[in-house]
């Protein structure tokens, strides 16, 4: 009978933690969405960055893969339907995560890698990255300075 309060006990914490990580993994995957479709195009090399991301990070495989795909694929629709309400919505999401620096600094390391997997960071995506490291209190400098090279883990 032990096994079975032990196990109730374990899968108790582990929705526990999803919920109290259940901000960054949104604010992650708005934020992913945002800098995917900067460059008004969306990539399958981003896609599967993200997917990566989500089966490798330990904040973000706490949830299915199908999860997070599936909420950005959301954002991605609400930005491609009204561009400024999408945004926003995605906005608000990353924006919900500013206080608290070790989910600010997830977030931005999946911007920073989410931003590199099409092989090329242009202005318009720059300026975005700028835009949601200002939501996340985070200096953009410091960001732009990871070298972050996703395809290590991607395509190994």
């Amino acid at each position: 009978m032990a096994g079975f309060f032990d196990m109730v006990i374990s899968h108790h914490k582990k929705n526990k933690t999803r919920a109290e990580k259940y901000g960054v993994f949104k604010a992650s995957m708005a934020a992913a969405a945002l800098l995917a479709m900067a460059d008004g195009k969306r990539d399958l090399r981003e896609d599967a960055t993200l997917k990566a991301l989500l089966k490798t990070l330990e904040d973000l495989k706490l949830y299915r893969t199908g999860d997070g795909t599936g909420m950005y694929s959301d954002f991605i629709g609400a930005i491609e339907k009204d561009g400024d309400a999408g945004r926003a919505e995605a906005r608000d999401a990353i924006a919900a995560v500013k206080d608290d620096p070790e989910q600010a600094a997830l977030v931005a390391a999946v911007c920073a890698t989410v931003i590199r997997a099409d092989g090329t960071v242009d202005h318009t995506e720059a300026q975005e990255m700028d835009q949601v490291c200002a939501l996340l209190g985070l200096d953009a400098e410091t960001i732009s300075a990871l070298d972050v090279d996703a395809r290590d883990f991607i395509y190994d």
